[in-house]
């Protein structure tokens, strides 16, 4: 594990050309008209539909140019590209040829999209669009609401987002790991419904940087928003596990993140990531105290509270009456969830038939194939028993965790982006979110 602060990209850290790109999927404001005379830097992007590779000036945006990349529709429509033979195109990167929409799993020139290319895959789609009328997830589904057990879209119809959890962004950050390159094969390749980030609070975390770990959050919140997928905003409390501990912490983290993405229908508010050893009372007493935090700038968006025993009924400190404890005496507030965490290696029947049996809402904000430590052995077999469970049952999930982690659980083994990268478990989890 990479124990290095990420340090900021320069003139990126603001996400200059990240927060601005007009043409992108879900993108909201205008990116700055490419200049010939103008430098662009690695990640910077401009009008002409395209991102920076590396250090450029005086190469004008095309499909051709193998320093720039086209990062979404074409402008002012809901139809992607063309394919054509001299086009250069990265993981992620979408098409149309011959009335069906292809998504390049790596890099590719000269390789025509097709069944019988490795190239390649096909998406779903009508010839001009992703095959959802060119909607995002955050389109599709808009404000998220809960409604009564049930995570519901906007029109109250129940929603089921499959996604990925970062790793710790302290280690596995902007730019030490997540790039637009890792966000675009996420959003584009993967379809992925959902990104959470991971801010660690202990651990070389947020308390060591309160303002530099936020800006972070913050420029990867953004990111996210930009693709069309939403963002979970996760204080990732681990040890010590009273929250209480964390509380000052927590307090400043959140009045600064919900002020700051008010306006978004995209985000949820995970406030406490897995408290344990501490008893539901201080829970509740610490997600009261921070509910009011976020409400006084986001009346609307979710907001998802841990739960004992690491987030997974059933662990030691809570024993056989699981959650009842939180259907007894639930945290006062509106649009809240509760955290489930479970690792398929370690939990089994009885951990699945509390989510089938839920009598109150949850989020299963983090969960894997492995053991509960991250490693161990991977148990697919039961993975899917649960992943059946959360189907039925219109549960969301994210998956751990989207890194080159050197645990089992870490999904990449490299960061190219091609499914050639992807560890077993990451193949696994691929074809999970792409088969929704």
């Amino acid at each position: 594990m990479r124990n290095t602060r990420r340090t900021f990209l320069g003139t990126l850290t603001a996400l200059g050309g990240l927060s601005g790109a007009g043409p992108v999927v879900g993108a909201t404001a205008t990116a700055d008209a490419w200049d010939h005379d103008e430098a662009d830097t690695d990640g910077g992007r401009v009008s002409h539909e395209r991102r920076a590779y590396w250090y450029t000036k005086a190469d004008e945006p095309a499909d051709t140019v193998e320093v720039w990349g086209r990062v979404g529709r074409e402008s002012g429509t809901d139809r992607y590209p063309a394919w054509t033979a001299d086009g250069v195109y990265r993981a992620g990167v979408r098409v149309s040829h011959d009335g069906d929409m292809w998504a390049a799993n790596w890099w590719t020139e000269g390789d025509e999209p097709g069944p019988d290319s490795d190239q390649w895959s096909q998406v779903e789609s009508d010839g001009t669009s992703d095959g959802t009328d060119g909607e995002t997830p955050a389109d599709r589904h808009g404000q998220l609401q809960v409604d009564g057990t049930q995570l519901c879209d906007d029109t109250g119809e129940p929603v089921q987002l499959r996604g990925m959890s970062t790793h710790g962004i302290q280690w596995y950050g902007w730019d030490e790991f997540l790039t637009p390159d890792a966000l675009d094969a996420l959003a584009y390749d993967w379809s992925a419904d959902c990104c959470r980030v991971a801010m660690y609070v202990q651990e070389d975390g947020y308390e060591t940087d309160p303002e530099g770990f936020t800006d972070e959050v913050n420029q990867i919140v953004d990111a996210v928003t930009e693709r069309g997928m939403y963002a979970i905003i996760d204080f990732h409390i681990h040890d010590p596990g009273d929250p209480l501990a964390s509380l000052d912490l927590a307090e400043r983290f959140f009045d600064d993140v919900a002020a700051e993405h008010a306006d978004k229908d995209n985000v949820v508010f995970e406030i406490c990531n897995e408290p344990n050893g501490v008893d539901w009372a201080s829970i509740k007493e610490y997600a009261e105290t921070i509910i009011p935090i976020i409400r006084d700038h986001d009346s609307e968006s979710p907001i998802v509270v841990g739960t004992r025993g690491w987030s997974s009924p059933g662990l030691a400190d809570i024993g056989a009456d699981g959650p009842q404890e939180i259907i007894d005496d639930p945290v006062e507030g509106e649009n809240l969830l509760y955290a489930f965490h479970f690792y398929a290696a370690t939990h089994g029947e009885w951990e699945r038939n509390q989510l089938a049996d839920a009598a109150h809402p949850i989020f299963v904000t983090e969960c894997g194939s492995t053991e509960a430590s991250g490693d161990g052995e991977n148990d697919f077999d039961s993975a899917q028993a649960f992943m059946d469970v959360l189907s039925d049952n219109d549960i969301s999930w994210m998956f751990w965790s989207y890194s080159d982690d050197w645990r089992l659980s870490g999904i990449w083994q490299e960061d190219d982006w091609t499914t050639d990268s992807l560890t077993e478990a990451g193949e696994w989890v691929r074809r999970q979110i792409r088969d929704q």
